[in-house]
């Protein structure tokens, strides 16, 4: 009989079944995971851009809601003055949008309410034109008295020369928020010359 020789056999050693499925459990679950969060990323970079957007626009507006109306003049004899309302400001100011610069320009902002949005609008002279808007909101004007009281109108009573608001505040209200965009007036607030000036 044929000797039989006892020396160990030399096996390959492989991956099982099982352990090729738990990698493939592994790496699909960090796929997964890496796709999400890229699209989580990717999501949040659009409503970043679409963000930074509406506040450049918004900066926009209020630099020429300020410029304006900053620059408001005090009623002189035969002028109408400033004319404020909850909804409505007119006044005459030396930085129109459309008109050159220093002269003496009646120019309004007005508050348009409908049913899905509030609207600032701009009118000097004929032309008018919608400024910013802001989604399911309502606001109005009001304006400031030298003893730093908010009122709806402006002026609060009938004078021959109004003196201008120290102050005129847009409120909007968004659902619970409330923006507050305050233009300081810090022209000559009446048109007569006085001792301390």
């Amino acid at each position: 009989m044929p000797a039989v020789s006892l020396k160990p056999v030399d096996f390959q050693r492989a991956f099982t079944l099982i352990e090729m499925l738990v990698v493939m459990v592994i790496v699909s679950l960090l796929v997964t995971v890496i796709v999400q969060g890229f699209g989580y990323s990717l999501g949040m970079y659009q409503r970043v851009v679409n963000k930074q957007k509406n506040a450049y626009t918004e900066v926009l507006a209020y630099n020429w809601l300020r410029g304006t109306l900053g620059a408001s003049v005090a009623a002189r004899p035969n002028d109408r003055g400033l004319e404020g309302s909850a909804v409505e400001v007119a006044t005459y100011t030396y930085q129109p949008l459309i008109e050159s610069m220093g002269l003496k320009t009646r120019v309004a902002w007005v508050l348009v309410q409908d049913a899905e949005k509030l609207s600032l609008e701009y009118r000097e002279g004929d032309a008018q034109f919608n400024v910013y808007s802001w989604p399911t909101a309502t606001g109005q004007w009001e304006y400031m008295d030298d003893k730093n009281q908010w009122h709806s109108q402006w002026p609060l009573i009938k004078e021959d020369l109004p003196p201008l608001p120290h102050a005129i505040r847009l409120q909007v209200i968004m659902q619970q928020d409330v923006f507050n965009y305050v233009v300081s007036i810090n022209l000559r607030k009446t048109a007569k010359i006085e001792m301390d000036e």
